[in-house]
C-alpha cells in the first residue's frame, strides 16, 4: 500500500532497505530514527512515546482538516462502521463513476480540537451539524457531524460543508467546544458514504503527520502533499455552484418547518474612511467627490494607515461566497500633492504589498482590509504640508456590527 515503515505490535519495526532501526532523543526533545546500516530514516521529529512502540504517533499543531466526528457511520464492505473504529486494512465502499468498489484504508487517525470562540464561526473550529433529512429524505439518515472544511459530494463535485450552513438544517454546533475528529485515507482519494451522505475520504495535502494513529498496525510515512488535482472529483467553491445548492437546502428547511433567522444582518454602505499617522493622529477627510477622497497631511508624515469599515463577503452575502477576507475599500490612484508637485503613490499596487492590502483582479486597484499601511516617502519633510487624494473604486456593503469593525475603531481612537 505504499508504506515506508510499519510498526506491528508483535513483529516490531523493520524495513528491508534500512534494517532494524533505533530511536535516539535529541537535546530539544525531538527524536531521530536510524537504521542498523546507519541510514537516517527520520530526523528531528516529535512523537508521543508510550510503552507500546506500536502507539507512536506524530505530534503537530496543524489546523482542523476535512474530517468526521465520532459516531459518523461509514459504509464498508462489511456494513456500517463507526469512523472511530476503522483501522488500516479495513475495506470501505468507494463510488467510482457511479459504481461501488471496495478500497482498503491505508491510514486512519484522529486529533483533538478545541474551539477558538474569538474567531468567526467558520474559522473557530465549531463542528458543522447536518440535520437528518437536510439534503433529501434520509440524507443524511441521522444527524451528521463534520468539520467545517469537510467536503460533501453533489453533482460530480465537492463543496465544503461551511458553504452550505444556513443556521437551521445545517448549522455550527456551538454546544461542542472540544472534540476528537477522525480521518480515513484510501490509496486514491475517494467518494465515500457517511451517515447516508456522499462525502470524501481524507485527502493528504501535507497534514497527515498531525494525527494520532489508530490501531496496532501503524504506518510511519511522510505526508504525500497531494492537491485537489489528485482528488476523486473537482472542488468547486464558486458561487455559481454553491448558491443553488444552498438555496435548495434552505427551501427544504422551510418545508420542514425549521425556524427562519430572526432577522437579516443589518448592512451599511458607509465606509467611514479616515487616516491615522505614525504618531496616532486621526485625519478626517476634507473633501469627497466622485470617488475621490482628500485629506490634508501635516509636515513630517512618512506613512499613514487607511482605516475604514470592513466585512467579509461570506458574512455579507452568504456562506456560499468563498471569500473570507476582510474587505475595506478598493483603492486605485493615490496622489500626494505638496509644494506644487504631484507624486503618484503606488506601493499598494506592487506585487509585494504593504501590510493590510489584498490583491484584486484589477491591476490598477487593491483592497484594504480595513487597516492598511500606505508609505508616502519623505515628500513632506521640513515644513511641507500636503494633500493626499485616494480614488476609491468600490466600498461596502458592510455589516453594521462586527468584532472586526469594533477593533478597527479601537485602533483609530
Amino acid at each position: 500500500m505504499g508504506y515506508d515503515f510499519i510498526i506491528d505490535q508483535k513483529e516490531g519495526f523493520s524495513n528491508p532497505s534500512t534494517g532494524q532501526p533505533t530511536w535516539s532523543q535529541n537535546s530539544d526533545g525531538t527524536y531521530n530514527l536510524t537504521g542498523s546500516n546507519g541510514v537516517t530514516i527520520l530526523q528531528n521529529v516529535s512523537f508521543y512515546l508510550g510503552s507500546d512502540p506500536s502507539k507512536m504517533v506524530w505530534d503537530s499543531a496543524q489546523g482542523i482538516l476535512n474530517c468526521f466526528l465520532a459516531g459518523s457511520m461509514i459504509l464498508t464492505s462489511s456494513g456500517l462502521q463507526k469512523v472511530e473504529d476503522i483501522r488500516i486494512g479495513d475495506e470501505i465502499i468507494a463510488y467510482v463513476d457511479g459504481k461501488e468498489i471496495s478500497r482498503p484504508v491505508i491510514w486512519a487517525g484522529k486529533k483533538r480540537a478545541s474551539v477558538r470562540a474569538d474567531l468567526p464561526d467558520d474559522e473557530a473550529g465549531y463542528p458543522v451539524r447536518i440535520a437528518k433529512d437536510a439534503i433529501a429524505e434520509n440524507v443524511p439518515y441521522k444527524d451528521m457531524l463534520v468539520t467545517a472544511e469537510h467536503c460533501l459530494f453533489f453533482d460530480g463535485k465537492f463543496v465544503p460543508a461551511r458553504m452550505l450552513v444556513n443556521g437551521r438544517s445545517i448549522s455550527y454546533d456551538k454546544s461542542i467546544t472540544s472534540y476528537d475528529y477522525y480521518h480515513i485515507e484510501t490509496e486514491s482519494h475517494s467518494v465515500i458514504m457517511a451517515d447516508g451522505m456522499l462525502t470524501e475520504s481524507y485527502l493528504d495535502t501535507g497534514n497527515r503527520s498531525s494525527f494520532k494513529q489508530s490501531g496496532n498496525l501503524v504506518s510511519i510515512a511522510p505526508s504525500r502533499n497531494l492537491t485537489w488535482n489528485d482528488a476523486a472529483a473537482p472542488l468547486d467553491v464558486s458561487r455559481a455552484f454553491a448558491e443553488p445548492l444552498f438555496r435548495q437546502i434552505e427551501a427544504r428547511a422551510n418545508q420542514a418547518g425549521y425556524a427562519a433567522p430572526t432577522e437579516a444582518p443589518a448592512l451599511t454602505n458607509e465606509a467611514d474612511i479616515h487616516l491615522v499617522t505614525e504618531t496616532g493622529a486621526i485625519i478626517r477627510k476634507v473633501r469627497e467627490h466622485n470617488g475621490h477622497v482628500m485629506f490634508m497631511l501635516p509636515p513630517g508624515v512618512k506613512s499613514v494607515r487607511i482605516i475604514s469599515n470592513a466585512s467579509r463577503p461570506t458574512d455579507v452575502f452568504g456562506p456560499f461566497v468563498d471569500d473570507r477576507r476582510y474587505m475595506g475599500v478598493a483603492v486605485a490612484d493615490v496622489r500626494l500633492l505638496c509644494a506644487q508637485h504631484q507624486y503618484d503613490i503606488t506601493a499598494h499596487l506592487q506585487a509585494e504589498k504593504p501590510e493590510g492590502w489584498h490583491a484584486t483582479d484589477w491591476a490598477d486597484c487593491a483592497w484594504t482590509n480595513g487597516d492598511a499601511v500606505l508609505p508616502l516617502g519623505n515628500h513632506l519633510s521640513g515644513d511641507k504640508v500636503g494633500i493626499l487624494s485616494l480614488t476609491i473604486r468600490a466600498a461596502g456593503p458592510y455589516l453594521t456590527q462586527t468584532q472586526h469593525m469594533a477593533q478597527m475603531k479601537v485602533h483609530s481612537a
